[in-house]
């Protein structure tokens, strides 16, 4: 008998694990009851080298996803940024990584090669379709924000298609926004004079949004020098100068967060000879969305084509 209730008793211990096992309890046998479900997805991680990608990838990922922009700042300067060990730990815990591209933010790539993190790189110059060489300020091509939306929301669908419905009613909720950043700029385009459609530019940074309007860069070898750190030569700057004493250009675009003497005697010149300048800059001011910072630019486009007309 001894025997006989030892055994009664191991058989039933070892169903009990083996129902408990199969996410049931010993009350619930007979019950239809299924196994309990395994716990929520986590949030999706993402890691972005600018903050306005950054402010994207935000928008589309909702509360389902932790966004962190590596550059925060409009004072940082991009091009020569050397990321922490702490950012670095951070990309090779993302599940998505956003970097521009087209050597403008090169260290992200490499930090996502460092950490062996590569596969979870969403390099915008390719969702735009830009290769290398092209000109790297692809955040003033007007429709680069809305293609990374949804370029993010199908890849937030992969990692998490619990959610897919979700981040793809984000993503239009966000284009929607910008569609209001597009009347402005279509309400800019309709102002722009064919017969003087020329502009001189201290850098590239405006160009594609120039050329989407409509308007010329009449300068585009001194331009790049600029950008590039290298001196115009004097035949360029001569050619500016020029353009601005015979009222050849409508404007000149300025990106004030990059000046040097030469600009500045630029300035001088525009100033004398009634050329408009405007001021455009290469990174989102603190503060301002993205948004605020496209309107308020081509807004003062607005105020310059509206002297020029009278």
């Amino acid at each position: 008998m001894v025997r006989k209730r030892k055994f009664l008793i191991l058989v039933t211990l070892g169903l009990g694990l083996l129902i408990s096992s199969l996410g049931f309890s010993i009350d619930q046998i007979g019950q239809t009851t299924k196994p309990a479900q395994a716990a929520s997805t986590k949030p999706i991680r993402v890691v972005s080298s600018l903050n306005f990608y950054g402010e994207t990838a935000k928008a589309v990922a909702g509360t389902h996803g932790q966004v962190t922009s590596v550059i925060n700042s409009a004072a940082v300067e991009p091009h020569e940024y050397k990321p922490t060990t702490k950012q670095a730990k951070q990309v090779a815990k993302a599940n998505v990584v956003i970097q521009n591209g087209l050597g403008y933010d090169g260290w992200m790539k490499k930090l996502a090669k460092s950490t062996n993190n590569t596969k979870a790189l969403v390099n915008v110059a390719d969702v735009i379709g830009k290769a290398d060489g092209a000109n790297e300020h692809i955040w003033y091509q007007p429709k680069t924000m809305s293609k990374l939306a949804d370029t993010l929301a199908n890849s937030y669908a992969k990692l998490d298609p619990t959610h897919k419905a979700d981040y793809q009613a984000n993503a239009a909720k966000y284009k929607a926004k910008l569609a209001k950043l597009n009347q402005v700029i279509d309400d800019t385009k309709q102002k722009v004079d064919p017969a003087n459609n020329k502009v001189d530019v201290s850098e590239p940074v405006f160009n594609y949004a120039l050329a989407n309007l409509g308007y010329q860069v009449n300068n585009p070898h001194f331009a790049k020098a600029v950008e590039d750190s290298t001196d115009p030569s004097p035949k360029d700057i001569q050619q500016i100068q020029n353009d601005m004493k015979k009222h050849k250009i409508a404007f000149f675009v300025n990106n004030s967060q990059e000046t040097n003497s030469t600009v500045k005697n630029l300035l001088k010149t525009a100033k004398q000879s009634n050329i408009p300048v405007l001021k455009v800059t290469e990174t989102k001011p603190d503060g301002k969305t993205y948004l605020q910072w496209m309107t308020d630019q081509y807004k003062a486009l607005q105020k310059i084509q509206a002297r020029q007309i009278k």
